[in-house]
């Protein structure tokens, strides 16, 4: 002040400040875009693991959906077989033995529930966490709901057909050696066998137990459709945002 430099030293001191700003600005988007990378990998490693979970069940949905579209074709059979009144052939008695079988879908939801318990945030895509949450819990409940009812309702089909069906194992024991093909499970195939075919087709009790077990078996097969359809929508989505 003494020698006239007061304006040198404070454009000084204002530039000092300055640098100092700006380095912290410049740390403070270090320190940001560091922060992103680091959530951006743990989204694509979870994505990464929910990918291959969903790619599982789809694996499990499809075979179940072939297995009960197949129980499905059955008790269809069945019921052509009660209007139709063909005479008792062998071929039927797989169809019969199906119109009590169900396959369970039992899916795999570990890295979903890590996801959900706290970490759901972390997906930016706010259509990507829809879809993924639609899946899990509406498509894949649904269908263990319906299995879980229709198992209920066809309880009431079980004490019918242990009651008028004998049930047994397909297989010719005259030349099948069980001892060496014991671990060959399609030697056994299960069949039922009517204790009285004719009265069997011409009985109201049975022809409605039929009925009902249709109309159930197909809401499950458009469940188990339209949840495979989804599944499938999912992980091109979860293809494409890592890929992007």
């Amino acid at each position: 002040m003494e020698t006239g430099n007061t304006s040198k030293y404070f454009k000084y001191a204002i530039g000092e400040i300055l640098l100092v700003v700006i380095g912290i600005l410049i740390a403070l988007q270090i320190n940001n875009w560091n922060q992103k990378r680091i959530s951006s990998n743990r989204e694509a490693v979870i994505l990464k693991s929910l990918n291959s979970e969903l790619k599982n069940n789809l694996r499990e949905l499809q075979i179940d959906y072939v297995n009960n579209l197949q129980f499905y074709q059955s008790t269809v059979y069945v019921y052509q077989y009660i209007n139709k009144k063909p005479p008792e052939t062998d071929s039927m008695y797989n169809d019969f033995n199906s119109i009590v079988g169900f396959d369970y879908f039992f899916p795999k939801t570990s890295t979903y529930e890590t996801l959900k318990s706290g970490n759901l945030e972390i997906i930016r895509s706010d259509s990507l966490k829809e879809i993924i949450t639609s899946v899990y819990e509406s498509g894949f409940k649904r269908i263990i709901n319906k299995i879980e009812t229709r198992r209920n309702a066809a309880r009431l089909l079980f004490p019918y057909h242990q009651k008028h069906f004998r049930s047994t194992f397909k297989v010719n024991l005259d030349t099948v050696d069980l001892l060496k093909n014991r671990n060959d499970l399609k030697l056994f195939k299960k069949i039922s066998i009517p204790n009285d075919y004719s009265t069997l087709i011409n009985d109201p009790e049975f022809e409605s137990l039929v009925t009902e077990a249709i109309n159930g078996r197909r809401n499950i097969i458009r469940d188990y459709e339209r949840t495979i359809q989804n599944v499938k929508t999912c992980i091109e989505f979860i293809n494409s945002y890592l890929a992007n």
